[in-house]
């Protein structure tokens, strides 16, 4: 079974080699989505913002990369969202983890380990979802428990009510509005105890994860935000 695996991948990849869904370069070798160029030195790392603009209960943000509207990355996430590339979503995370990790700091690290994290993808609205055929932000949750070893909340724990309309071209106060009472929690008890960490794949004006913060937290527990970019 083994060996027939083998060959199947062998004539997969001399057939419809992979490329890097970034830059188009082979990744046949490596058997992966992106290439290493693309994960490690493409784009402008943007790492922990020191927190001043942060709400209270909002521990940390870490983004690993800056936005580059119109660049790579853009297109990169838009086709992770509307193309069916899961499985870009899931590499994304494994590399959102590792960054993370790599620059976490002794304080939290100590919290960590009093209160144990819990991943929580922001949620997108159901009839979304259903045409996506999946969540990015879920896939890339995934990625980061693949390297973190932390459990991801479960499909349904926090949902998406509101269909909101697009943030995009809305100021601050308009993204506020558009998700006011958007999120709500169906099971608090799943979430007492644990470190929150928020996983979306954009950081814009930080609407959509402060939202579900306000939604899952109480007047005593904190949250930390992780995202692919930062814009």
């Amino acid at each position: 079974m083994k060996q027939l695996k083998k060959i199947l991948i062998t004539y997969q990849n001399i057939v419809f080699p992979l490329t890097c869904a970034c830059c188009g370069s082979s990744t046949s070798e490596q058997n992966c989505y992106l290439c290493e160029w693309c994960k490690l030195d493409r784009f402008e790392k943007a790492g922990t913002d020191p927190g001043s603009f942060l709400p209270e209960r909002i521990r940390f943000f870490f983004s690993m990369w800056y936005f580059d509207k119109g660049g790579y990355l853009q297109k990169l996430l838009h086709d992770l969202k509307y193309h069916h590339l899961k499985g870009v979503g899931v590499e994304l995370g494994e590399c959102l983890g590792r960054a993370f990790l790599n620059n976490l700091d002794s304080s939290i690290r100590e919290e960590f380990a009093l209160v144990k994290p819990l991943l929580v993808p922001v949620p997108l609205y159901k009839s979304r979802q259903r045409k996506r055929g999946y969540n990015q932000a879920r896939a890339m949750a995934e990625g980061v428990a693949r390297v973190t070893s932390w459990p991801v909340s479960r499909e349904g724990l926090i949902i998406r009510k509101k269909n909101t309309k697009t943030q995009t071209g809305l100021n601050s106060h308009e993204r506020e509005n558009n998700l006011s009472g958007a999120f709500e929690v169906t099971d608090s008890a799943e979430l007492q105890d644990k470190f929150l960490i928020l996983i979306d794949d954009v950081f814009t004006t930080g609407s959509t994860t402060f939202e579900v913060a306000k939604t899952v937290l109480n007047d005593e527990e904190k949250a930390g935000i992780l995202t692919v970019a930062k814009a």
